[in-house]
């Protein structure tokens, strides 16, 4: 698999990566469990929901679309710049498990954690290749 496949590869990866992530929290639902937060008061803190949504679906987008034009060298940069962010984002967000325990997502935060590093690693790979 060429570089390029591979990072695009990686970022659907991540992409399916969040959407598993929050269905295995809506799972138990199926079985009548209440997964509302605590503190819930029936409102979505807006500022919340766009910061999920960037991760998740903007960002992700965002570094396709940079791969799809990447005879620029600010698209690479670009996608080596929110590879970068997803990978530590993963890292930041896997450590919460140490707080609070949840063996479902047990499963899923180790996987997403490997798929940002290589992300970021092929993306940096790709931009030394094409930016000599």
């Amino acid at each position: 698999m060429n570089r390029v496949s591979k990072v695009s590869f990686m970022w659907v990866v991540i992409m399916v990566g969040f959407a598993m992530h929050m269905l295995a929290d809506m799972l138990p639902a199926f079985w009548g469990v209440n997964i509302a937060m605590p503190d819930a008061t029936g409102e979505a803190p807006v500022g919340m929901l766009i910061f999920m949504m960037s991760l998740s679906f903007f960002i992700p987008m965002c570094g396709l679309l940079c791969m799809q034009y990447r005879r620029c060298k600010a698209m690479l940069t670009i996608n080596l710049v929110l590879a970068g962010i997803m990978m530590v984002f993963n890292i930041f967000h896997a450590s919460e498990l140490i707080a609070e325990f949840n063996p479902v997502q047990l499963l899923i935060h180790p996987v997403m954690v490997v798929a940002g590093i290589y992300l970021f690693i092929f993306s940096l790979r790709e931009k030394k290749a094409l930016c000599k």
